[in-house]
């Protein structure tokens, strides 16, 4: 199959991917424009990350890494998609390859070396030269887009989705919630925000220095890394303050993951300043709360936690 594309198809490619204002948005467009070419028939994004849990088992210490179906669905515990294990096989070659798959060629595209994950675009279809020179042009666009939204969506230290992209996230979440008027009991699997503050971080930056402080950081976003699930969601909030959103686990479960995770950050020996701890609030995340009310209450949570000893965990449910 023969492909043309002309200047003027060439420049519309280029101003739609161009004027995309996130990542979400910028991946749904690449998505819509590979999809639009003559030949293809298929086209899937992925998110691939290293060191995240991939079941809500028990053992902390399994990590493998995790290939993310964009846009990730929250409300499922785990993916049933044909391609996660041909990407997980796939070494980092050539940003565009074709790879066999059961007898048939798919195109893969990747993005290497930007400040978030590592992203995949799996084409499948008749693939051939003329449409490999078409998805590299749009490759080069789509990985320079990526790298300029992972600045500003991402927090350049831990590499953690920052503030900003926490709150399109949290907003998604509770509109769900809202949509689908979920009205659970605590029991029930559903959804939870934490807020997690670093105890006595200023006390790190003054004793030890700016630098070290930021390696504390860095080392408390890679045990958060390890400690949760693929569908849940990570931030840095600012400063010593992270937010995680646990999916899918009843009030018991995510006691369990949370201590879990406050126990391994006080067994963790920190470079240059040894021992830490982290003190969280948490709340449940229901069809009646607006979001901001919600943060209120996972910060009086936090709040309480602080005031009350530090490293330790507070279910708003419970003060």
């Amino acid at each position: 199959m023969c492909i043309h594309v002309t200047a003027e198809q060439a420049f519309d490619w280029s101003i739609r991917l161009t004027k995309q204002v996130d990542f979400n948005c910028l991946t749904n467009e690449i998505v819509a424009i590979l999809t639009s070419i003559a030949g293809v028939t298929e086209v899937n994004a992925y998110e691939v990350y290293a060191g995240r849990q991939v079941k809500s088992s028990g053992e902390p210490d399994i990590t493998k890494k995790v290939i993310r179906r964009f846009p990730v669905d929250f409300t499922l515990l785990e993916q049933d998609d044909e391609y996660i294990e041909l990407l997980s096989n796939m070494p980092s070659g050539d940003v565009l390859q074709v790879v066999d798959f059961k007898a048939e060629k798919l195109a893969l595209m990747q993005v290497h070396h930007c400040v978030g994950p590592e992203r995949a675009i799996l084409i499948m279809g008749q693939i051939n030269t003329a449409m490999l020179d078409v998805f590299r042009y749009l490759l080069a666009i789509y990985t320079n887009q990526v790298i300029l939204h992972d600045y500003k969506e991402r927090d350049l230290l831990t590499h953690l989705p920052n503030r900003q992209t926490f709150d399109s996230r949290f907003f998604q979440v509770c509109d769900y919630f809202r949509e689908h008027q979920l009205h659970r009991e605590l029991h029930d699997k559903g959804s939870w925000i934490a807020m997690l503050d670093i105890d006595y971080f200023k006390r790190v930056n003054d004793e030890y220095g700016h630098q070290c402080g930021d390696e504390v950081l860095l080392h408390f976003s890679q045990l958060m890394e390890q400690s949760f699930r693929y569908n849940d969601f990570l931030f840095r909030f600012g400063g010593e303050e992270f937010v995680v959103i646990l999916n899918l686990v009843e009030m018991d479960f995510a006691r369990m993951v949370l201590e879990r995770f406050r126990k391994a950050v006080a067994q963790y020996q920190f470079p240059m300043v040894g021992k830490i701890t982290v003190s969280m609030g948490v709340t449940h995340i229901d069809s009646e709360s607006m979001p901001v009310a919600l943060l209120g209450d996972a910060d009086a949570a936090l709040y309480h936690a602080k005031h009350s000893g530090r490293d330790r965990l507070v279910f708003y449910e419970e003060m």
